[in-house]
């Protein structure tokens, strides 16, 4: 559904309009305003659903088709373990207030009238629609406050919730969204230190935004199939949390590249790791293994530089689509300039 309303932005028009919103809001701060997974937890009444990897939709990550009055948008993602149950937020900041009400009343156009439900922000639409899979019953709730939209999609398995428990939703995931707008919540960026152990910079990648995150979260972002047993390994090896960089891949940006780091405490462990996560695809000469996933529709790359082990994973920035052989040899240079600089 993301990707729908995506379509309907680009339909708005090429043209900025007149009285900019005026803010210094960055992406990362929009990821702060994201409800904390207790707050989820709590919000959607289990404690099985975990964090996901975030997408910063920070040009030149399609470029092609973000509309010229989108600044930029961040997405965040939980999934129920155990289930099929999704839960996707969407932080988009318009260059104008007048920009953000046209996606509210695309999104009016596109899927008619909405239900009627708590006012949250400035304007909220509720929606609801059946779809095929194991999660048939979702939901889509806009909203609007000030130059920014929020779109919350939940799909679960047994039935929809009351548009009441979608307003409660919708109210804590944008609670934050006014203090980030005028300034009051700022989110620190990557200590230097941490930052200088991402994918060195050079012609193959764009950074979009990076930040350290629980190993749940690289768990998530694998789709393993034991994500409880994958996690409770990792944490016994000494790894709690992974820093995350996320790219845009400069030869073709509709392809979205995800960078994850790992601290061991021995190289032993490290190797071990990568060696269950390859599986049978063999290692190059320096040591690293590159291949392409076809139940993901992936590209990776596995490495390891001493007890440190790093993943890379080339993805389509949209769910329905394979990543492209545009991902192949920028991954193939990356990785090795990438252990080079862990090992100098």
């Amino acid at each position: 559904m993301l990707a729908v309303i995506a379509l309907l932005a680009v339909v708005t028009g090429a043209c900025a309009r007149p009285g900019s919103v005026s803010t210094t809001a960055k992406p990362m701060d929009f990821y702060g305003a994201t409800p904390s997974l207790a707050d989820v937890r709590s919000l959607l009444g289990d404690s099985n659903w975990w964090p996901g990897p975030p997408s910063f939709g920070v040009r030149p990550l399609d470029s092609s088709s973000m509309p010229f009055q989108e600044k930029f948008h961040v997405i965040t993602r939980f999934v129920h373990i155990g289930t099929a149950e999704t839960f996707e937020i969407e932080y988009t900041l318009w260059n104008t207030t007048a920009s953000a009400t046209t996606q509210m009343t695309n999104a009016q156009s596109a899927f008619g009238t909405s239900a009627t439900g708590p006012k949250v922000g400035d304007q909220a639409l509720y929606y609801g629609s059946m779809s095929s899979g194991a999660a048939p019953y979702v939901t889509e709730t806009f909203v609007r406050i000030g130059a920014t939209t929020t779109t919350i999609i939940l799909s679960l398995k047994d039935a929809f919730p009351t548009v009441a428990k979608l307003g409660k939703i919708a109210s804590k995931v944008t609670s934050r969204l006014k203090d980030v707008i005028s300034g009051k919540v700022r989110v620190s960026p990557l200590p230097t230190s941490d930052a200088a152990m991402l994918p060195p910079p050079g012609p193959d990648l764009t950074l979009l935004g990076s930040v350290k995150l629980p190993v749940e979260v690289f768990v998530v972002m694998l789709g393993t199939a034991s994500p409880d047993a994958l996690a409770g390994i990792l944490r016994a090896a000494g790894v709690d949390s992974i820093l995350f960089g996320d790219y845009a891949l400069d030869n073709d940006t509709h392809m979205e590249v995800r960078a994850g780091l790992f601290n061991f405490t021995s190289a032993q462990q490290a190797t071990a790791w990568i060696d269950a996560l390859r599986g049978s695809s063999s290692l190059d000469q320096n040591g690293i293994a590159n291949f392409y996933d076809g139940t993901s529709g992936e590209y990776f790359t596995l490495l390891t530089a001493g007890s440190k082990a790093a993943v890379l994973v080339c993805r389509s920035t949209s769910s329905v689509e394979a990543a492209s052989r545009a991902c192949e040899t920028p991954l193939y240079r990356v990785g090795p300039a990438w252990q080079l600089s862990l090992t100098g």
